[in-house]
């Protein structure tokens, strides 16, 4: 890990590494001598990656992580790319933390547009040595693109930006004890990856909410955070707050006409009624478009699938966190998914979880009919108790108030 005083990171897989680099050029251009470490999730070490050579960027792999490999791949097993993604999230900062007073971490489709200077001011005066941004400021207007409904299944911070000092390391410590088995996307748990956590964590850690509009601007926020142009670069509209970073949250090059993917409506709207989005729409393609063009084509996730090519979705992922985890003290593991000598034993292993699969999707629709016929629910379980408390101790598995 580099020493500076203050360390940036960004944690992807091979096929977002162009957006890390445009990341990259920009944080040197506003910060001259700032390293970034770029974690790729599906590399166990950097060796594969030498070829991926730019000042200020050290791309690394999961060993830096400090993990045995068997634990990485637990986490490749049991969580998707982005729930192993953000996971791990807490790991690279603390290591960071080794070398340097202070750690940011960017998402990797994150752009620097002006020079951060209030950022480590800001992160010395917080109470907990943690910084983080709310997705909202104000309260959100009917024709918002989003409402603060949405903060309810997604979280009130966006994790796309956070910063933390020394101060940190018990948080640190305490978020990582919650996603090595909780990092899922699971709304009826009430679970969003690393975010919903940091809504806990910040309360009991003293962090600081950042209210400075120019920090993880993106397209849910922009209805409070118009964006503007002038001779000094980009601010906003009868603010004097600077734009510091953009998040472009599923941007595609390959359509150039939206600002984000990601929503179930075209947002073309926001690109044509604000000539400022445009413009840093179109500046953040160009140069997203250089790296690609130079990069080879990335692999497919190699996570995705076991050993023998079949796809792991996320009920097989659900049902090996489950078995692993009730597995006694001293217990061989279950086999792996990715190593070609385990690949019979995971078959076999594959063709048992169908009942856990069965039971844990059973769970889920008795949650969901709960939810959605509240009052149907009350009345069968009043009138048969015996066959409600049955059922529920054979589909639901403690936690909360499906207990």
């Amino acid at each position: 890990m580099p020493d500076q005083r203050m360390a940036y990171c960004t944690i992807l897989s091979t096929n977002y590494l162009a957006k890390a680099l445009t990341l990259a050029d920009t944080l040197q251009r506003h910060h001259p001598g700032a390293r970034l470490t770029v974690l790729v999730i599906d590399s166990p070490d950097a060796a594969q990656l030498a070829g991926v050579r730019r000042d200020g960027v050290d791309v690394v792999g999961t060993d830096v992580l400090g993990l045995p490999h068997r634990d990485v791949l637990r986490l490749a097993t049991i969580y998707d790319l982005v729930e192993f993604a953000t996971a791990v999230k807490p790991l690279l900062l603390k290591g960071l933390l080794q070398g340097a007073d202070q750690a940011a971490y960017l998402d990797p489709d994150t752009y620097v547009t002006s020079p951060m200077t209030e950022l480590s001011p800001a992160l010395e005066a917080t109470e907990g040595g943690i910084l983080l941004t709310p997705h909202f400021l104000e309260p959100v207007p009917p024709d918002a693109e989003l409402q603060e409904t949405h903060l309810l299944t997604v979280g009130v911070y966006n994790l796309g930006f956070c910063a933390v000092d020394r101060r940190a390391l018990p948080f640190l410590d305490w978020w990582w004890g919650h996603l090595v088995d909780e990092c899922l996307w699971e709304p009826l748990s009430g679970l969003f990856v690393d975010q919903k956590w940091c809504d806990i964590g910040s309360v009991m850690f003293r962090a600081g909410a950042w209210q400075h509009r120019g920090y993880n601007v993106s397209v849910t926020n922009l209805h409070e955070r118009p964006l503007m142009l002038d001779g000094e670069g980009f601010g906003f509209v009868g603010h004097p707050d600077r734009l510091r970073l953009f998040h472009f949250h599923a941007f595609d090059t390959a359509a150039p006409t939206e600002l984000s993917t990601r929503l179930a409506s075209s947002t073309a709207h926001l690109r044509t009624e604000g000539t400022a989005i445009d413009a840093l729409c179109r500046e953040y393609a160009a140069a997203l478009v250089e790296h690609e063009r130079s990069l080879p084509a990335a692999a497919p996730y190699p996570y995705a699938t076991d050993a023998r090519g079949r796809t792991i979705s996320r009920h097989l992922r659900r049902a090996w966190r489950i078995q692993a985890g009730d597995l006694p003290e001293g217990a061989d593991p279950l086999p792996s998914p990715f190593l070609a000598e385990e690949a019979d034993a995971f078959e076999a292993w594959r063709r048992r979880a169908l009942k856990t699969e069965a039971r844990e999707l059973a769970g889920d629709v008795m949650k969901s009919a709960r939810l959605a016929f509240p009052d149907e629910y009350g009345r069968l379980r009043k009138r048969f108790p015996q066959v409600a408390d049955a059922v529920r101790g054979r589909v639901f598995r403690p936690g909360g108030i499906w207990k």
